[in-house]
């Protein structure tokens, strides 16, 4: 019993269904008394119809130079004995007496109401009937008015209007129930409600259960994928077939397991191609200590270069994995300095100089006399050396490079173009992705990490800007960077 106050789809079903029945019972009652009031009404104006004598007499009784009925309104006896004379009294079955001489007294009531005061009439027309004047004043007759209050005119034409309106006869709704035929009707009327209004809640119940459940089953699969996803597994999904809140919340949710899965996987990649990488320098370098501890070869120049440049090739792997890790921390800028751009990329060219010339490899250079700009000048070289080193790397002999440096009112743009060979055009968008290389053109053979574009890649994005590939009209790869004057 606890569990199912506890849930979820419980506390929904009973908040509706108990607005409902509350909304149901408040209506019923509002119903039963304004169908009671209104009977109650109904009978009201049935009642003053049988006042036609009355009337008649009432205006025959009207003298225009004494208007409202003085003698009538001088004393209670003289106009109880005026309305004995004209009104048609029912009998006790209820029903008028037809042929009823007049000037008879009121009939005392067969079965006198609880209360009701020995000799009435079985009306209590008596304690219930007054005489008003045109303005609506009470004349004669009983001495307050109830809840329940109809009139009717009294009118000397058929224009009641103006002068023609003398007053009007006033008559208060019963204190008790006139017959058994009436209350007979008003409890048929209450059971029909009363039947109608249990309808009602069982629909709402209904309603209320459905309503809960279709809330409760996406609510279900989302904290069934939430524990999927807790435990490692990324890969389930929920099918989306509601466009509400609850549908956004599970595309939100599949987004978020597609986002985790992709994630998942380029760690695992991550961590992988960086064992593998890793993996080989160290071998290499194994290979040739062993080599030399077991007198295969002789510890000379050529075996030290070799160790050495196994040494080199694994610390730039280590450098170039702790400057991604420190672009994910968000802490690999350190500065920002006002710094010469046209001198940073010409001290970058003349490093690699010897390298290109030995590559048979010419470059092309536009670049203004001085270019101000504010940026981490150690990162930004980093760049220009990656790409350089890559334009070598990947550049058959002999090759072109031509390196152009753009400044704009608002941005700086560096754009570098190589000769073929070129990676294919489905490999561009993905030049930038740790450890990617295109196979065909670009292998590991010519002893890149596979880092270089995705360092040059963080270092921009650190700086606000943004490092495209495209194809080059050299044949080969086209490398833009721009980057904004003003960096967040």
């Amino acid at each position: 019993m606890s569990r199912f106050r506890q849930s979820l789809a419980s506390r929904i079903f009973i908040a509706i269904a108990a607005t409902a029945v509350l909304t149901i019972a408040i209506m019923a009652l509002q119903v039963a008394l304004s169908m009671r009031d209104g009977f109650a009404q109904y009978l009201l104006r049935g009642e003053l119809t049988r006042f036609d004598d009355l009337e008649r007499a009432l205006v025959l009784a009207h003298e225009p130079g004494a208007p409202g009925w003085p003698e009538l309104a001088s004393h209670p006896k003289v106009w109880n004995d005026f309305v004995r004379a004209h009104f048609q009294p029912l009998g006790s079955d209820g029903f008028v007496r037809p042929g009823a001489p007049p000037g008879r007294p009121f009939p005392p009531p067969d079965r006198p109401p609880p209360g009701a005061p020995a000799g009435a009439d079985n009306q209590m027309i008596g304690e219930r009937l007054m005489l008003l004047g045109p303005d609506g004043r009470r004349l004669a007759g009983a001495e307050d008015q109830s809840g329940l209050f109809e009139r009717r005119a009294i009118c000397s034409d058929d224009d009641c209007t103006g002068d023609s309106l003398l007053g009007f006869i006033g008559l208060n709704a019963p204190l008790y129930s006139e017959n058994a035929s009436d209350a007979f009707f008003l409890r048929r009327q209450y059971v029909s409600l009363a039947l109608s209004a249990f309808i009602a809640v069982l629909v709402s119940a209904a309603a209320a259960f459905f309503v809960a459940r279709q809330i409760l089953i996406p609510i279900r699969q989302l904290d069934l994928g939430a524990k999927t996803m807790a435990s490692g597994d990324y890969t389930a999904r929920i099918a989306q077939d509601r466009k509400d809140e609850l549908g956004q919340l599970i595309g939100h949710y599949n987004a978020l397991a597609a986002t985790l899965e992709r994630t998942d996987k380029a760690e695992r990649e991550w961590i992988s191609n960086t064992s593998h990488e890793l993996q080989t320098p160290l071998a290499t370098l194994r290979a040739q200590i062993e080599a030399v501890q077991d007198g295969i070869r002789q510890p000379d120049a050529q075996t030290l270069a070799g160790m050495h440049s196994a040494m080199m090739r694994l610390s730039r792997l280590v450098q170039d994995i702790k400057t991604l890790s420190h672009s994910r921390e968000g802490g690999l800028m350190t500065a920002f300095d006002a710094e010469d751009l046209s001198k940073i990329v010409r001290e970058a060219i003349e490093t690699a100089q010897p390298q290109l010339e030995a590559k048979q490899i010419s470059l092309d250079l536009a670049l203004p006399d001085a270019l101000p700009f504010a940026c981490d000048q150690l990162r930004i070289r980093q760049v220009i050396d990656n790409l350089l080193q890559n334009a070598i790397r990947y550049t058959n002999t002999p090759g072109r490079v031509r390196l152009r440096l753009h400044d704009a009112s608002d941005r700086v743009q560096l754009i570098m173009d190589d000769t073929p060979p070129a990676p294919p055009q489905d490999d561009l968008p993905r030049l930038f992705d740790r450890f990617y290389r295109a196979e065909s053109s670009r292998s590991r053979a010519y002893g890149g990490s596979g880092l270089g574009l995705s360092v040059c890649k963080a270092i921009i994005a650190g700086h606000g800007g943004k490092i495209t590939a495209e194809p080059s009209d050299l044949g080969g790869l086209r490398i833009i960077i721009s980057l904004p004057r003003e960096t967040t």
